[in-house]
């Protein structure tokens, strides 16, 4: 990855000098500090910041909401339904600012929406992470199903595995509203031909563990200032756990990315490419086992590390089924496919060694 093509992730290929102009049809919960964009062509737009249920604090969550946040991602397995538990009491009296983005896997949707405090999302999030996956047809007859029952008006994918061609199987399917790929910054700067399809399609992206591997807020920030000059962003999900972590976000997204930020993010990316999983899946299609790579460095390096969810690290470990095999010590197939040269092996012995435990 040269500076030149760098650079073309963001939104002319230079950084921008002003911040793209932005349209908003029609605004919930518009607040003067906030930024907003379109929501493809539903005729609503959508708050800059959207909150993740990951990390979730009940204080901060009104917080987000008074200083404009319109849109909130939930999903009953994270922090083990504490997460759930905080949206819903949130809910009691903040339901008519907000849309609800749900991830469900439609065992519980009513009890959902009961601990919701809702008859009805406003997304409904298939978690998919294959091509065929998203072209199943089930999924369609699952959400014209809830639509016609009046429990949800749109639907979503999120997806952290296969992205390139998941997200593209989403986009060009016809109805998706919004997709929700994993994109940490070498996703991003690998999925520039998708993001430019969305917006031509009309379908709005919401990036998902953007910071994954980020440590230092400065970074954080800068990265947050080059998704949003990118028009294909229309809002950017984030779990926040201080009142001042959010406001850093919310100043970011109202200021330009400047050359010396790109500049630090280029040399972050150079320096950090072979640790940065961007769950492209080339690991798994080249393994003989098909060991979901990408899965289990979810498990450890994000819900484990990052976000401290034991509990939801090990049930995704464990659900996988399959994590590790005698060849894996010879064979190089994964690594050899992986296009950031991640040392694929030593980390999945090192993640073997946390979940043994």
């Amino acid at each position: 990855m040269n500076r030149r093509v760098f650079l073309a992730t963001g939104l002319t290929g230079t950084v921008a000098s002003a911040l793209p102009q932005d349209s908003a049809p029609k605004i919930l919960n518009q607040q003067p500090g906030m930024r907003y964009r379109p929501l493809g062509k539903t005729g609503i737009s959508l708050s800059a910041l959207s909150n993740g249920g990951l990390v979730s604090v009940e204080g901060v969550v009104n917080y987000a909401i008074d200083k404009g946040v319109n849109l909130i991602h939930a999903s009953e397995p994270y922090l083990n339904g504490r997460s759930l538990a905080t949206y819903g009491n949130v809910m009691k009296t903040r339901r008519e600012k907000v849309y609800i983005a749900l991830k469900d896997d439609f065992r519980n949707f009513d009890a959902m929406l009961e601990a919701l405090h809702t008859d009805h999302v406003d997304f409904l999030m298939f978690n998919r992470h294959s091509p065929e996956a998203v072209n199943d047809p089930r999924l369609r007859e699952t959400f014209e199903k809830y639509r016609k029952a009046g429990k949800v008006r749109w639907a979503g994918l999120t997806c952290h595995g296969q992205v390139k061609a998941t997200t593209a199987a989403a986009i060009n399917a016809g109805w998706f509203t919004i997709v929700m790929p994993a994109m940490n910054q070498p996703a991003f700067e690998s999925m520039q031909e998708e993001v430019r399809l969305a917006e031509q399609k009309g379908v709005s992206v919401m990036p998902m563990k953007s910071m994954n591997g980020m440590r230092e807020l400065d970074l954080q920030l800068a990265y947050l200032k080059k998704l949003m000059a990118n028009t294909g962003i229309t809002t950017v999900v984030k779990g926040f756990n201080t009142f001042e972590m959010f406001d850093a976000y919310l100043l970011a997204v109202k200021q330009p990315l400047a050359a010396i930020e790109d500049k630090a993010l280029y040399r972050y990316a150079q320096a950090n490419r072979s640790v940065n999983c961007m769950a492209c899946g080339e690991c798994q299609a080249a393994c003989p086992e098909r060991i979901d790579v990408p899965a289990i460095f979810r498990a450890k390096y994000y819900y484990h590390d990052q976000c401290g969810d034991t509990e939801l690290a090990r049930t995704t470990y464990r659900e996988l089924g399959r994590t590790w095999s005698a060849q894996c010590v010879s064979c190089e197939l994964c690594e050899r496919a992986c296009p950031n040269g991640i040392p694929i092996r030593e980390r999945l012995e090192t993640v073997r060694k946390v979940f043994r435990a």
